[in-house]
């Protein structure tokens, strides 16, 4: 046990002595390098879905949908309603066609179909045939394709030239470019952009986060359904090739008419005034019916219809509201800047009682700064980098600031110094100050800074903290000592030294009243505990000194000695000494 203390002990002794306050630059240099590579590599997605997801459910300010989008819903009232007419879905496709009927001389902005006519209907061919009459003669539908898996291109025959939506991306791509595509079987009459993917690319959760505008193939360009619909409208796009998603709430956000009511609306004598009402608007036909397997997990519910992520897609798009990511070198500089603030702070030994609560201001307020920027923009703030950056660099140093600490009083962990048969070098510094409560408390401050700034001292706690009456009579007096093996007192000496010059300099600029006695003892840790007493007469005999009879200097004879015995020290201190107080 004791070889295990000793190995363990050792090197974090070594360790501590050795780093000092450079651990905190250090420390900072390594964080910034580890976040700049999460940071620019894309590792932070993770911690970026979680910060999306949290603020797109708890948003105080939610965008309303635009009601120019309408969903005109395939709902499970409307599969059973419709059953007993024309049977199990997929209903006949003469429906479909007298629906687009029905309603275009209302004169809708768009007809979008959220549903995939893939294989002609061999049970109604007559019905498939006025469907793709309608859809050829009304340029203003669109129909939705599926992209395969890309390694499935060179098998297909499907040429990427033939395909409505799918336009050159570079100067005279491949003509006989292929890709693998799930297609309506009509797609021959359809024009320009009335074609386009409908591919909805989860993250790697499972979470629908973002929708696709286009896809890059062999040259050419696939346009998404929403992109392509937005585009007929002649609204500009973003240029990303994703957008992410600005949701209108939870399920029900836009205004729906359910299918089967609305059809026999259009069908009997009232179609006129019953279509009125989609005139201008952006109609989507889909289904929110469970059965038809359609339900998509998103930050706003775990079962979120298709039908209302595309009109979500397309609603961003047309109001050009679509979230924009701030690029990842502003959140490099923020975190680089924040790390380098912490590593000073450490470095200068900020006081905690001030360091702390801004700390935690600042964190507050990158979350608080992503909250707001989500509620009032479309921009979407994303500080979880530098948010998590700031709290790792905190927590390893505020442990290392305690560990350097504990060293620095002789913990048996950290230190050796109290250790059986350890004999080390004690010198002891007892500040009285004067003047107020306020002036007091600015001094103890400034010297509590002051030696933490030091390799090797250390302050006493507040003396007779639980004690009110002895806590009163000794708010005065703070008390530094510094504890080192006999070998590093010329090292004490000079750190104490430093110190000294610098805090008599600095309190007298200041006009602050402050003395200091100084004492020191040798430190033998004897079986028979005498040295106990030896520490405590040393303390006794530093705070029996009556404040008045202080200099702005005094030693004992014992630290004298000590000096003397470091006579190759130039110690500023003694040219102080018979000064006038500060």
């Amino acid at each position: 046990m004791i070889l295990l203390r000793w190995v363990a002990e050792r090197p974090l002794a070594w360790l501590f002595e050795q780093l000092g306050n450079r651990f905190y630059v250090g420390l900072a240099l390594v964080l910034s390098l580890v976040f700049a590579f999460t940071i620019l590599s894309g590792s932070m997605k993770g911690m970026q879905n979680q910060t999306y997801d949290l603020i797109m459910k708890n948003r105080f300010r939610v965008p309303k949908a635009n009601p120019a989008v309408v969903l005109i819903d395939i709902d499970e009232a409307s599969l059973a309603k419709m059953a007993s007419e024309y049977g199990r879905w997929p209903w006949p496709r003469s429906v479909m066609a007298e629906f687009v009927e029905l309603i275009v001389p209302a004169e809708p902005q768009a007809i979008v179909f959220d549903i995939t006519f893939v294989d002609p209907d061999l049970n109604h061919p007559e019905a498939d045939a006025y469907f793709r009459e309608v859809v050829a003669a009304t340029p203003n539908t669109f129909f939705t394709m599926i992209r395969l898996n890309p390694n499935n291109d060179s098998l297909s025959e499907l040429k990427l030239s033939s395909l409505a939506g799918v336009h050159p991306a570079i100067d005279s791509p491949s003509s006989a470019a292929t890709v693998a595509m799930i297609l309506p079987y009509f797609y021959r009459d359809l024009g320009d952009n009335q074609l386009g993917t409908n591919n909805l690319y989860s993250g790697s959760d499972g979470i629908a986060r973002q929708y696709n505008l286009y896809r890059d193939v062999a040259g050419w360009r696939i346009g998404s359904l929403p992109a392509n619909v937005v585009a007929a409208s002649g609204r500009p796009l973003p240029q990303s090739t994703d957008v992410l998603l600005n949701w209108r709430g939870g399920p029900g956000a836009y205004s729906t008419f359910s299918f089967a009511p609305l059809f026999a609306e259009l069908m009997g004598g009232e179609s006129k005034t019953v279509a009125a009402q989609f005139q201008g608007k952006i109609v989507i036909v889909g289904s929110t019916a469970p059965s038809l397997f359609d339900l998509k997990p998103t930050p706003m519910s775990q079962n979120h219809p298709g039908l209302e992520i595309l009109a979500t897609a397309i609603d961003n798009l047309y109001t050009g509201d679509a979230l924009v990511l701030l690029p990842p070198w502003i959140y490099l500089l923020i975190t680089i800047s924040l790390l380098a603030l912490l590593a000073m702070a450490f470095v200068s030994n900020v006081d905690y009682r001030l360091l702390n609560p801004v700390f935690t201001m600042v964190q507050i307020s990158f979350l608080g700064i992503s909250y707001l920027f989500l509620n009032y923009s479309h921009v979407f703030v994303d500080l979880s980098a530098p948010f998590a950056a700031g709290l790792l660099y905190f927590f390893i140093a505020r442990t290392y600031s305690m560990g350097l600490n504990l060293r620095r009083n002789g913990h048996p962990f950290f230190s050796m110094a109290l250790q059986a048969g350890s004999h080390s070098q004690v010198l002891l510094v007892r500040c009285q100050m004067a003047g107020s409560e306020k002036a007091m408390g600015r001094t103890q401050t400034f010297m509590l800074r002051r030696v933490g700034l030091t390799n090797l001292g250390v302050a006493a706690p507040r003396m007779f903290n639980q004690a009110p009456l002895l806590s009163t009579l000794y708010s005065d007096t703070l008390v530094l000592y510094w504890v080192v093996p006999l070998a590093q007192t010329r090292e004490a000496l000079t750190d104490l030294d430093e110190m000294l010059h610098t805090s008599i300099a600095m309190l007298t600029k200041r006009h602050a009243k402050c003395r200091f006695l100084l004492d020191a003892f040798d430190l033998k840790v004897e079986s028979n505990d005498t040295w106990r007493l030896q520490g405590k007469s040393v303390l006794a005999r530093a705070l029996m000194v009556a404040p008045d009879k202080l200099e702005v200097i005094e030693m004992t004879p014992e630290f004298v000695k000590v000096c003397q015995s470091n006579s190759d020290i130039h110690f500023t201190a003694l040219e102080i000494k018979d000064k006038a107080n500060v």
